[in-house]
């Protein structure tokens, strides 16, 4: 239900941010990429594009080819997605599957205040569609089940992982 695209100013600068901030210290290893829940305006997947990576996008409702069926990638991203998954750990796991040796998973999802009343005010676990909330710890766990390691958390926002 976003109405996300290039002509929302602050949308693109996030992306921007989250290029520059987890993936631009990766590129020179990175040419082939995912873009895994890229929703109705794929705008992370173009900005991408523009420094020159090949990229594949999938989304269940709005791009719902598999794309990636067949296919490996040096970086797989997946931006506002994992608090709507019913089964996180299948996806990733799906995703270590379409990741190249030593390649990089992306995952941005706000991290939850620590403390049960700040919880229960915070504002992104109102929203009916986000059904699922992940710490940095619960990361770690899951990363550790389907072969990752956790090199960076950045804002409390975004994990990056690469394939071992």
């Amino acid at each position: 239900m976003h109405q996300n695209g290039f002509d929302s100013l602050g949308y693109v600068k996030m992306f921007e941010e989250f290029i520059e901030k987890s993936i631009v210290p990766y590129e020179e290893n990175i040419k082939s990429v995912l873009e895994f829940g890229c929703g109705s305006g794929p705008v992370l997947a173009e900005l991408l594009e523009r420094k020159g990576l090949v990229v594949d996008i999938y989304d269940l409702y709005f791009y719902p080819k598999k794309v990636y069926e067949g296919k490996m990638y040096d970086l797989i991203t997946s931006t506002e997605v994992f608090e709507h998954l019913k089964e996180p750990l299948k996806i990733l796991k799906l995703l270590v599957e379409h990741t190249n040796e030593s390649g990089y998973i992306v995952l941005m999802t706000k991290f939850p205040p620590k403390e049960d009343e700040s919880f229960l005010a915070w504002w992104y676990r109102r929203d009916p569609t986000h059904i699922s909330f992940f710490t940095p710890k619960s990361f770690e766990i899951m990363a550790k089940m389907v072969g990752l390691k956790v090199l960076k958390i950045i804002d409390k926002n975004i994990v990056v992982f690469q394939k071992k």
